[in-house]
């Protein structure tokens, strides 16, 4: 092997898709690298999907397994990463199904509180963080991954379709649902402050 060759081989530069041509060129150690780039991401999605950090850390695994032992099928029309959360919804989704039992969505108060009122102290936040994970945990799964997709990866309607596979006119509608959802079922109760309804 040149020197060339032996610089080519420890680029730590690659593409997503290069690194995909060198695994399956049998280059199987590239895949660590996807998962290196990758493993924080997933398995924040999963956890937020299923909250809960031992089976959010299967998921992840299970997510990085489909994925190496699907890399020949994978077409390329989408980037690696929109492909890869795809694969994470589908898992999560699943999951949720067979299992059926409420699962907590943390979500992070500043989302939802605005101007919050000085007098209500620590234990009320906290239980009100608290009620925001219960009413979107009760959400059907995919407008649930339209929400956290949305807010807490920062995706575009037409990237969440992507990964949902589904139309944007279907994630925006899954995502506006889920909203006036969340929205009824603070206005319904007297105990929550009006500034979050709004903030909705």
């Amino acid at each position: 092997m040149s020197i060339l060759d032996e610089i080519r081989n420890n680029r730590l530069d690659y593409s997503d898709f290069e690194l995909i041509d060198r695994v399956l060129n049998g280059h199987v150690h590239s895949f660590e690298e996807l998962v290196s780039r990758y493993k924080k991401t997933v398995y924040y999605l999963t956890y937020r999907m299923v909250h809960d950090h031992e089976d959010a850390s299967d998921l992840s695994q299970e997510t990085f397994l489909k994925a190496y032992q699907g890399l020949k099928k994978f077409k390329r029309q989408s980037s690696f990463h929109t492909w890869l959360y795809r694969i994470t919804i589908n898992l999560c989704i699943n999951y949720l199904r067979k299992k059926r039992s409420r699962q907590f969505v943390e979500l992070d108060d500043k989302t939802y509180i605005v101007e919050y009122p000085d007098i209500l102290n620590q234990l009320e936040l906290e239980e009100l963080q608290e009620r925001v994970s219960d009413a979107v945990n009760l959400l059907p799964e995919k407008q649930r991954a339209a929400i956290i997709l949305r807010i807490y990866h920062g995706l575009s309607h037409k990237e969440i379709s992507d990964i949902l596979g589904c139309s944007v006119g279907t994630v925006k509608a899954n995502y506006f649902h889920a909203i006036r959802n969340l929205r009824d079922v603070f206005a319904s109760s007297k105990e929550i402050h009006e500034s979050i309804i709004n903030e909705m």
